[in-house]
């Protein structure tokens, strides 16, 4: 399966081809591509470019050995899900959530020991 993302490189390339090339690809042709190519990625995923962020900021604020593993939830009050495992690939935790922000504030907190400071 062709991603939105490649769809849309393709149809940029046909729109130059046919720009560079007037007879090789028919206007329609390139219309019907670029279409096609823009509502894909208008109906991808709203928060999917949000993952990568949501990944670095998880590997930032769990301990070493912990490896966090990141999805989109398609709940309309939750968008993000994470799972963190250890390094035998145990679960030690799992959250949803509206924001990377505030996902990654709740792992923070499981991940960080008590202290003076830290109590009410």
């Amino acid at each position: 399966m062709i991603s939105p993302a490649n769809q849309a490189i393709g149809a940029l390339k046909l729109a130059v081809l046919n720009i560079e090339h007037p007879g090789t690809v028919s206007p329609a042709t390139v219309t019907t591509a670029c279409t096609d190519a823009a509502s894909r990625l208008q109906s991808n995923q709203p928060h999917a470019d949000d993952l990568v962020r949501l990944y670095s900021q998880l590997l930032a604020v769990t301990p070493p050995g912990y490896w966090p593993h990141v999805t989109l939830v398609d709940d309309a009050p939750v968008n993000f899900g994470c799972v963190i495992t250890d390094a035998a690939g145990n679960v030690v935790d799992r959250q949803v959530g509206k924001t990377t922000e505030g996902i990654t504030e709740m792992i923070r907190l499981r991940f960080t020991r008590p202290t003076a400071e830290n109590k009410p």
